[in-house]
């Protein structure tokens, strides 16, 4: 009876690890951020605000959308996703700046983030957040002349997941991508290191590359201090063309679109 009261006692201990190794994965790896600031009307620029309901089978819950249409119903529209420890207020200006190549924008917060409930991402509920918002996004804009997704980070492994699996997408940018979180935990360690074995919330898009028939544009900045470029470039050679890549020597993680600014708009421009 004693060795059996061991054994239980051994199971829990294991339950309890893995438990808590599943939340401290949830948390350092999508790194909910709750930071508030400026909207687009701070800037001058009109925008709708509008909250977007999860299935109760998908968790439920509200996913934040900002909704900034362009001047002709014909303009492109994009989707834009951002990364972790990121919001639509600390990332408007790279929201405002795409809105001023005369794209149609809607950008939005995954459950957890910015001025949403109080909620414990994973990576299920970020790539059902997308796919909510793109449904939304389509019925906004549906005389678009292309309906795009820009994933900046990990938003970037989110865009992969969705254009891999959902129709009507006519062009990916991914600024600051990679193709999976233990890749970039390899780039910081060993690459010998069982990462793939030990990180659940891995966001890998190896297998979802080849299902990506879209155009894809993929921005990265030599300065990257959380990605890097090494693994944009990776990133890049495996993906199927049609593809297009502007590296740039510089810039960081959060703001490489203002490396070059000119050459950003017109990488942009040539994907459309």
């Amino acid at each position: 009876m004693g060795a059996f009261k061991r054994i239980l006692a051994l199971l829990a201990a294991v339950l309890l690890a893995l438990s808590l190794w599943e939340l401290a994965q949830r948390y350092f790896i999508l790194s909910p951020s709750y930071q508030t600031g400026k909207t687009p009307q701070d800037y001058g620029v009109t925008y709708q605000e509008t909250w977007l309901p999860v299935a109760k089978t998908e968790g439920g819950g509200l996913v934040h959308a900002w909704w900034l249409p362009a001047e002709s119903p014909a303009a492109p529209a994009v989707l834009f996703l951002h990364g972790n420890d990121s919001t639509l207020h600390t990332d408007v200006d790279l929201i405002l700046s795409l809105r001023r190549l005369g794209l149609a924008v809607m950008a939005i917060d995954y459950r957890g983030y910015g001025d949403g409930a109080w909620y414990l991402p994973s990576q299920r509920s970020v790539y059902t957040d997308a796919r909510v918002a793109w449904q939304a996004f389509k019925k906004l804009a549906p005389e678009a002349s292309k309906h795009l997704v820009y994933g900046h980070s990990l938003g970037g492994a989110i865009a992969m997941d969705m254009a891999a699996v959902s129709l009507g997408v006519d062009g990916v940018i991914i600024d600051g991508g990679f193709l999976s979180v233990a890749d970039i935990a390899k780039s910081y360690t060993a690459s010998w290191l069982p990462f793939d074995a030990l990180i659940r919330h891995n966001f890998s898009s190896y297998s979802k590359l080849p299902a990506i028939a879209a155009p894809k544009l993929f921005i990265h900045c030599s300065g990257d201090e959380v990605v890097p470029m090494e693994l944009g470039e990776r990133l890049y050679q495996l993906s199927p063309q049609p593809k297009a890549k502007l590296f740039m020597k510089g810039g960081d993680h959060d703001a490489c679109y203002r490396r070059d600014g000119e050459r950003w708009a017109a990488a942009i421009g040539g994907l459309l």
